[in-house]
């Protein structure tokens, strides 16, 4: 009725996050985010993919954040604009619907004060916001698409919006059909023995 996106899952038949013991796999999800819009889960991920992010025009999101390679680099530490050394590697973004922190020291608590730290770090897409909002607004297909995603906004596109976006995107990246989630459900031949044994000992304290 909202007109909004919400993940629905088998976890969510579950009511206890302890499950059959500590660690068990008839548990449910933590809190997770959800609830935006379709257009602008979709401007997300155009946002995503495109390296108009970035100060130069040769990066995006995307670089760093491979959908081939997890949605991280696989990289030691990733690379920025012009070749820099970022300082830290990309962590995947799998599953970040459901983190409460963000950032390898946790000091942000939420995707849309996340966004633009590396956007405008200098080491990363070494962007600025008024360059950012600047060639943004001046593309015509960007403001159709900020204008069908953000209705009640301005005629102008913010960074506010530009943030909300990219988290809208990212909620969607949730991963919950591999083998330990069929596992989960109750198909036991969804592992091995040895990965069952693995598991319990995992479990185990």
């Amino acid at each position: 009725a909202a007109g909004t996106c919400e993940l629905r899952d088998l976890y969510q038949f579950y009511d206890s996050l302890q499950g059959r013991g500590v660690g068990g796999t008839r548990t449910s999800l933590p809190p997770h985010r959800d609830g935006f819009r379709p257009e602008q889960i979709d401007l997300g991920r155009y946002l995503f993919f495109d390296p108009i992010l970035s100060g130069d025009g040769t990066l995006s999101c995307a670089s760093c954040h491979r959908p081939d390679r997890g949605f991280a680099d696989g990289q030691p530490r990733s690379i920025g604009v012009r070749g820099q050394d970022a300082g830290r590697a990309a962590p995947t973004l799998w599953n970040v619907a459901f983190l409460q922190s963000f950032f390898w020291d946790a000091r942000v608590g939420a995707l849309e004060t996340q966004a633009p730290g590396p956007l405008f770090s200098p080491r990363e897409m070494g962007n600025a916001p008024d360059r950012m909002l600047s060639t943004l607004n001046a593309n015509p297909t960007y403001r159709r698409l900020f204008g069908q995603a953000f209705p009640g906004g301005g005629d102008t596109i913010t960074a506010d919006e530009v943030y909300a976006a990219l988290a809208a995107f990212q909620t969607t990246l949730v991963s919950l059909n591999s083998r330990y989630d069929r596992y989960a459900h109750g198909y036991a031949a969804a592992l091995t023995d040895r990965e069952i044994a693995g598991l319990n000992v995992f479990r185990s304290f």
